[in-house]
Order: structure tokens, then sequence, then C-alpha cells
């Protein structure tokens, strides 16, 4: 019975195995990077215009007193043309000793309105100009981005200033992939956290690769976070996965002690098994299930039908030497009482003859005696002392043949 459990649990995995190659392809809701992603991404913001990157970093800068300049990529993703003011504010999400950078950013030329044209891009110049008093540290200041459909984007404009007080450091904690999924959904989670007084940014990215074939390695989200002097970011990703089995790597940038960037990689086989795939699982399960006590019931009742067969067909043998067994002593027995009627007949004849050679054999030994006594009387001339003769007693046996 264990080994029939054994090939049931085998045939079981084999068939989710099997199913999970092939399911991806009849329920894959998502696509690989390629034209068709970036369409979707064009048609969710086709109203809108969009910018490259929410973060402008001008990075480490070791000399004071002089100006720096870089600029924010605009794209018009509508059918008309765009106008867009841009204006700089103070970011209040740090402390006040790293909010010096808004006084800092002007616009180069002195334009705050950009007109884009319909389906065209654009750059915006940013020029920072640090004075010669500046502190070490790293400073962060907003630029808006409104159209007149009042659709705004904001980028965090960020520039570190060298010196003693400007130190990097960081770690990487609570990184984790739930490795088994009971629905559709793909979850990570990793939170970088900045243990020096020098911000930075810090990107995230979840890709995943189906193992079977259903899908080559495709991103799931990419974002970036400002990790401030002393705070924390948690990036999380929930996104549809799928029924399947994946191969998962979630990847996050963080600063070191040198101010260098790397990163750390976190590998991981998930399984993704949603209510529909479990029930499609059970089912296949059930179904072999109910195969395996059919064909098993089958294979019994078979071979108790052969046992049968063969239990007659014994009976029957047995029966056959039982009706001969009996006729060969029947017939042992009339042959016996045959036999047994010749033996008496040929013992009686025996009797006889033997009965008529007893006779003549006592006729001669009387004849004898009778000469002997004449002769006796004649030569010795002795007379008869009177004594009777003693009869002589024969007995006959009756032979038997055996």
């Amino acid at each position: 019975m264990k080994s029939v459990w054994t090939k049931v649990g085998a045939v079981a995995l084999a068939g989710i195995v099997v199913a999970n190659a092939f399911i991806p392809y009849a329920f894959a809701t998502d696509v690989a990077p390629s034209e068709t992603s970036e369409t979707t991404t064009v048609a969710e913001t086709e109203d809108y215009f969009s910018v490259e990157s929410n973060i402008l970093d001008f990075g480490r800068i070791t000399e004071l007193g002089r100006s720096y300049t870089k600029a924010i990529s605009l794209k018009n993703n509508t059918a008309n043309d765009v106008i867009i003011d841009a204006s700089s504010s103070i970011y209040g999400e740090v402390a006040a000793e790293n909010q010096k950078l808004a006084e800092w950013v002007a616009f180069v030329g002195g334009v705050t309105h950009f007109n884009v044209a319909a389906g065209a891009s654009r750059d915006v110049s940013v020029r920072v100009l640090v004075p010669t008093d500046a502190t070490a540290g790293t400073q962060y200041a907003n630029i808006e981005l409104v159209d007149a459909n009042s659709h705004k984007e904001t980028v965090l404009v960020k520039i570190d200033i060298a010196g003693d007080n400007l130190k990097y450091g960081s770690e990487v904690v609570d990184a984790n992939i739930d490795p088994i999924r009971l629905d559709d959904n793909l979850a990570g989670r990793v939170t970088v956290k900045n243990t020096g007084t020098a911000g930075f940014t810090s990107t995230y990215q979840i890709r995943v690769k189906n193992i079977f074939g259903g899908m080559d390695w495709e991103v799931k989200k990419q974002t970036e976070e400002e990790v401030f002097p002393g705070k924390q970011v948690e990036f999380t990703a929930n996104e549809q996965l799928g029924f399947g089995v994946y191969s998962v790597e979630q990847r996050v940038t963080f600063a070191n002690a040198e101010g260098r960037m790397v990163e750390s990689l976190l590998s991981r086989t998930v399984v993704n098994l949603p209510w529909w795939s479990l029930a499609i699982a059970g089912g296949v399960i059930v179904l072999i299930i109910l195969i395996v006590v059919v064909s098993k019931r089958r294979k019994h009742s078979k071979k108790n039908d052969a046992k049968l067969r063969r239990a007659e067909k014994k009976m029957r043998k047995a029966e056959i030497e039982r009706v001969e067994h009996a006729e060969e002593k029947a017939i042992a027995r009339e042959e016996a009482d045959v036999n047994s009627e010749e033996m008496g007949e040929d013992d009686e004849i025996d009797a006889v003859e033997a009965f008529s050679e007893d006779n003549d054999e006592i006729d001669n030994i009387a004849k004898k005696l009778s000469t002997d006594d004449d002769e006796q009387s004649e030569d010795d001339d002795t007379e008869y002392d009177g004594e009777e003769a003693v009869p002589i007693k024969v007995n006959i046996k009756k032979s038997s043949k055996k």
C-alpha cells in the first residue's frame, strides 16, 4: 500500500510540475519588457507630462563659491503642446540645517516657463551656486513642475558639500521575499538605514523569472528613494505574479563608508500557489487517486477471478481423480471376486486329488503292514498277542492360493 501512495504522490507531483510549465502561458497576465509594456505605461499617462527621474543629484562637490549645472528631462505624453511652470521650494522633511539648497537653486537663463511640443521631450537646466561659507553636509530642495491642467511633478534636488562633517554609512536590514504565496502576488521588502550624516539615493529593483520557461527575466518593480541622514527607507513590492515556480532577485543599492554606492542582492525561489491552482492540483490528485483505486480494484478482481478459476479447475480435477480412483477400486474388487471364485474351484480339485493320493498311500502302507505280519508269522511262528491295530488319522488341509 505504501508503494501505491508513493506512486500516487510522484504522479501528482509530476502533474503539478507539468501544470506549472503550461499554465503560465494560458493565464499569463504579465509580459516581459517590450514595446507592449512601454505602450501600457504611456497609455496610463497619456494626458500628462512626465519626468525621467524624481531625483536630481549634483553629487559631492569640493569647491565652494562656484556654480554647478544639471538638467531635468521632461516628456510630453499628450497629443497637444504643454506649457510647464517651474519653481523651487524648501524641502521640509529634513532638518533646517539641510534645507539651505532652496536659496542656491536657479534656472538657467531665468526661464521658468517651458513649452514642450506634443510627444516631444525637453531638458530644464537647473543651476546651483554654492556660497563660499557653505558648511559640510547634504543640502536638499524641491523643484515643482506644473502644467495648465494642474498636473504636478516634484523633483528632489540634492548636493553634498565635502568636509569633516560629511560622513557616509548605511546598512541593509529586514530584507525578505515571501517564498510561498497562496495568491497571485509577489511580496518583497527591504529596509535601508542611513547611519551617516550624508544622504544618498537608494535604488530598489525586484525581478522574476519562471523556472520552467513561462517567462524570461522581468522587472516587476523599480524605484528610487532618498535615504536622509539618520533616517531609513522601507522598500516594498506587492506585484501580481500568477501561478508558478519562480526565481526572484531583489536588489537594493546603498552607500558605503567611502561614499560609493554598492548593491545588496537577495535571490530566492518563490512558489506561488493561488487558490485556483490548488483547486486544480487537488482535482488532479483526486483524479489520480480514483484512477489508481479503480485500477487496483480491477486488478484485484481479475486476480480473484483467476484464483477462482484455478480453484474450480483444481476441484474438477480432484473430482475426476476421485471418480477414476473409485472406478479402479470397483474394477479391482470385481477382479478380486472373480479370482476368488476361480481359486475356490482349484482348491477343491486339489483337495480331491490330494485325498486320492493319500488313500493310495494308506493302502500301500496297509498292504505292506499286512505283508510284514504274514512274513513274521511264518518266519517266527509267533502268535498274535491280541492287540488291536491302531488306526492312522490323516488330516487333509485345504490349500488356498492368494
